[in-house]
């Protein structure tokens, strides 16, 4: 610690100068001359996500607390199940207005989609374990991953907020206007953005390339290695058996396609999930550098 400074100046020259937060909720066990590795963390995740963050924050908007951990709705872990973490890592940040969540890298560097649920769309906030459950008025969403003393103290920031129809809102990754649909392009900056249509037709056609062209370049290739191998294993099973049997040699190897095709069918819908899940634009992505422009209120 340097020059004998106090654990609360320590961490707020670790904090980004640009980002207004409310101390005491941020860092809630602070001691007056010890610094806690978590409490270093998540001002290390407010410093990386602070270019998301002048862009979108009001000029007003205080942060109340930021954690980490991998974003997933129902239906995203019926058909992501436990890769999602691998594709859908987050910074999740309360303020006094929203719950900002920030798609990032391994490292925790904003990638390509942001969301918000404004605070008075929150419905019921439970939790266990790493697990938090947070109700809207339209859907339920599980982020996991969290520390366990975290969970706990969400919960307590966000249980007297009140109920109201609505639910989670993407933002475009350029201008962070929010919208309650996936379109095709953002209405205030004119930003174009991937469509779930054509992610889930690629993924149709072939496992892996609707991931692609998400931008999901390792989680890609690693479906399309699969979905090759399932694809050269049925047809080693079928040539022989056509040889030696004819053409009823092609019901020895029908399960192997039935597989094969049920796998092409169930990435589709995976995949168009994960492309509604939020705005992939077409000619970038998240801020992840210095910026120059102006904040702006989404």
């Amino acid at each position: 610690m340097p020059g004998g400074a106090s654990g609360e100046e320590e961490l707020k020259a670790l904090l980004p100068a640009s980002v207004a937060v409310r101390f005491d909720e941020m860092f809630p066990s602070i001691r007056a001359r010890s610094v806690r590795r978590r409490d270093r963390q998540r001002a290390e995740m407010l410093r990386k996500a602070e270019p998301v963050l002048r862009r979108a924050l009001g000029p007003l908007e205080v942060v109340r607390f930021v954690t980490n951990g991998a974003r997933q709705f129902a239906w995203g872990l019926i058909t992501a199940g436990s890769m999602n973490p691998f594709t859908n890592r987050t910074t999740f940040v309360l303020t006094d207005k929203r719950i900002l969540l920030i798609h990032t890298d391994s490292k925790q560097r904003p990638r390509f989609f942001a969301n918000q649920l404004p605070l008075e769309r929150v419905r019921r906030v439970t939790g266990r374990h790493s697990y938090a459950f947070i109700r809207t008025g339209r859907e339920q969403l599980m982020f996991h991953g969290v520390k366990r003393g975290e969970v706990k103290y969400l919960r307590g920031l966000l249980e007297s907020t009140p109920a109201k129809e609505g639910g989670w809102q993407n933002l475009c990754p350029r201008c962070f206007a929010a919208t309650d649909d996936t379109p095709s392009a953002c209405e205030r900056c004119g930003a174009k953005f991937k469509e779930p249509r054509k992610a889930a037709l690629r993924s149709l056609l072939f496992p892996g390339l609707g991931d692609f062209y998400l931008g999901y370049h390792g989680y890609a290739l690693l479906e399309i290695l699969g979905a090759a191998f399932l694809w050269a294993l049925f047809v080693t099973v079928l040539v022989p058996a056509v040889r030696a049997r004819g053409f009823s040699g092609v019901l020895i190897a029908l399960p192997v396609l039935v597989f094969v095709v049920l796998l092409h069918g169930s990435d589709a819908i995976l995949t168009r999930a994960k492309a509604r899940s939020g705005l992939h634009s077409i000619d970038g992505a998240l801020p992840s550098g210095d910026i120059e422009q102006t904040p702006t209120i989404s």
